[in-house]
């Protein structure tokens, strides 16, 4: 029914492969930058918010 082939073909070139990896690797180092950020700000401004409080 279903045999499989021996010769398959990829759907992309290994070089086309590759700069999928490494377009997958810069937008995952971003997010990971993006991230770090958004945290870093949001443990700032939560620490002021709670130094403001407390002084009031």
């Amino acid at each position: 029914m279903n045999d499989p082939q021996p010769s398959q073909e990829l759907p992309y070139t290994e070089t086309e492969i590759e700069t999928m990896a490494t377009e997958d690797a810069s937008a995952g180092k971003f997010l990971t930058v993006l991230m770090v950020c958004t945290f870093s700000y949001t443990v700032i401004v939560g620490a002021y918010v709670i130094y403001w409080s407390l002084k009031n």
